[in-house]
């Protein structure tokens, strides 16, 4: 239908008992994970951590334009 909008849905791998099993075998060390890169992770965290401190500095200039409120 045009116009109609449709959210976008993720999809996750099946969570059958096999992927437990894999999963608990990887937290148990019988089973090696690949080796991954640590700068995508990196750069994670530094984008969250600009974003919140974007984000605080903005709510934090906005309040100082707000008159304080007065007492009734």
């Amino acid at each position: 239908m045009p116009g109609r909008l449709v959210a976008p849905s993720m999809r996750f791998p099946h969570l059958t008992p096999g992927y437990f099993r894999v999963l608990q075998m990887q937290v148990a060390g019988e089973l090696k994970a690949e080796p991954r890169n640590p700068l995508p992770g990196i750069a994670a965290t530094l984008l969250a951590v600009l974003g919140l401190g974007g984000s605080c500095y903005a709510v934090w200039k906005m309040m100082e334009q707000q008159p304080p409120p007065q007492a009734p």
